[in-house]
């Protein structure tokens, strides 16, 4: 599994620890049956017998005799349980999201104790489902906590200030600013036509950029609107880069912030450029969303590749005195 798959697993699996009947089996038990990589053919059997006792949590402990209960109370923790003669009702911790999603809990919940079949629906839901919300809610974060990012790797530079720069050089690259400057978060005029400057020590390298903020998050580079061309042959690049959409009218169309938000943005730099259907600049998508189907379809490309670094930088937008 990826180490965002991980995770994904342990994270629910600390959410479960709340429910009745989940307890130091149940939590040894549950990453290895829903391992991503684990085929669901695998029997529960040979999961207590080859991988659990290997694990020093529970000692020298006979898991196969009830394993059959063991899944059934990780069953029970995510979906729930309704009231018997001899057992209380369970609320299952995931019960609505997976009604939500379409799932036929009920026929769930009316199945026989140990009736077959039960984890795999539960399976399926959660690397199908939950997973990509969970994708959704943490993936920005999960980049962003990688990234290693020098000092003004990310400019923007108004009309005025580009236009005593050559364009394609690296005499539009401001000089650092003072330490003092550089711990605070760096500003964006508002309601000012910019260029963005892009300086990273990365030849011949795929860029990937994506920008946060209130409005959503999407990928400018490469995308038609801002970059048609993510290779950086020689750093430094600036967007809006030649024949885009956005260099076609530089008065209307340059970057420019309306809102005084705060504004994100995460470089990835890729030796091996990632081939992927979303990557290639489309017309009708000309600045693509950034949601949990794409974001996991990268993760599982990063994770193959393994030479890649990220960079993050901040912005507020602010009005110029």
């Amino acid at each position: 599994m990826t180490p965002e798959q991980k995770k994904f697993l342990k994270d629910l699996a600390t959410e479960l620890e709340t429910q009745p009947g989940f307890n130091d089996r149940e939590l040894l038990f549950f990453p290895l049956r829903f391992d991503k990589d684990r085929p669901v053919a695998v029997q529960h059997k040979e999961i207590a017998e080859q991988l659990m006792p290997k694990d020093p949590l529970l000692g020298s402990v006979n898991y196969v005799s009830s394993i059959g209960t063991t899944v059934q109370n990780v069953v029970n923790a995510i979906v729930g349980r309704l009231k018997t003669e001899h057992k209380k009702a369970i609320s299952g911790l995931y019960e609505a999201e997976m009604r939500a999603d379409g799932v036929d809990v009920d026929n769930l919940l009316n199945r026989e104790p140990g009736e077959r079949g039960s984890w795999e629906v539960v399976y399926h839901w959660l690397w199908n489902h939950k997973y990509l919300r969970w994708l959704d809610e943490n993936g920005w974060q999960i980049l962003q906590k990688k990234a290693k990012s020098p000092p003004n790797w990310l400019q923007f530079l108004t009309k005025e200030e580009m236009a005593s720069v050559q364009r394609g050089t690296r005499s539009f690259v401001l000089p650092p600013p003072p330490p003092a400057v550089q711990k605070s978060t760096p500003i964006i005029p508002v309601e000012k036509s910019l260029w963005m400057v892009i300086d990273l020590e990365f030849d011949n390298s795929q860029l990937l950029l994506l920008n946060r903020s209130q409005d959503g998050e999407f990928l400018l580079c490469p995308s038609s609107a801002y970059a048609p061309n993510p290779i950086v042959e020689k750093p430094p690049i600036l967007l809006p880069q030649k024949d885009s959409w956005a260099d076609r009218d530089e008065s209307k169309t340059n970057f420019k912030f309306e809102k005084l938000v705060k504004e994100e943005f995460l470089a990835i730099a890729l030796e091996k450029p990632l081939n992927l259907p979303w990557l290639i600049p489309r017309e009708e998508e000309a600045l693509p969303e950034w949601n949990a189907e794409r974001l996991k379809e990268l993760f599982e490309h990063l994770e193959r590749q393994g030479n890649w670094q990220v960079f993050y930088q901040c912005f507020e937008v602010v009005e110029k005195p």
